[in-house]
């Protein structure tokens, strides 16, 4: 046997021991990755407190749950470009904030504040309402004057 095919088995002896380990390590850190995202989609989809459908509140936007994976998780996002769809792997979840909006007309008024909301409302209306009919109570006013002074 020529003296560089013997070189080449032996390196091939020496090196592929070394590159067995290395597919081993590789193949353990996604299984790991994977198994993470596994379980921590599980016990988001597992939580009663969030479902898909739910309006949130994800970094200070509004968002909707679109589809809670195994894997990841997507929320559509009502941003200054319009609606989107962003995708968050699981295991990510726990570095956002992330709010559920239970009841967004909600709003703990004294009845006295809810109160002057409701008559400045009123007073809105019947100002506008004055206002765009102005013309007939001019035209009232002058006929309520012409039969008072009986003509």
């Amino acid at each position: 046997m020529n003296p560089f095919d013997q070189f080449g088995m032996e390196f091939t002896d020496v090196l592929a021991p070394w590159i067995a380990i290395l597919v081993s390590i590789s193949a353990a850190f996604w299984f790991k990755d994977f198994a993470t995202n596994l379980m921590q989609g599980l016990k988001f989809k597992m939580n009663p407190a969030f479902n898909e459908g739910d309006a949130v509140i994800l970094n200070d936007e509004d968002a909707i749950i679109v589809k809670i994976g195994l894997r990841e998780t997507v929320f559509g996002v009502y941003g200054k470009k319009g609606y989107t769809w962003r995708y968050i792997q699981n295991d990510r979840l726990h570095l956002l904030k992330l709010e559920k909006i239970v009841n967004k007309h909600l709003h703990l008024d004294t009845d006295y504040e809810q109160g002057r909301k409701i008559q400045a409302k009123i007073d809105e209306f019947q100002s506008h309402q004055i206002n765009a009919n102005s013309s007939d109570i001019s035209a009232n006013k002058e006929a309520i004057e012409q039969l008072k002074k009986g003509k």
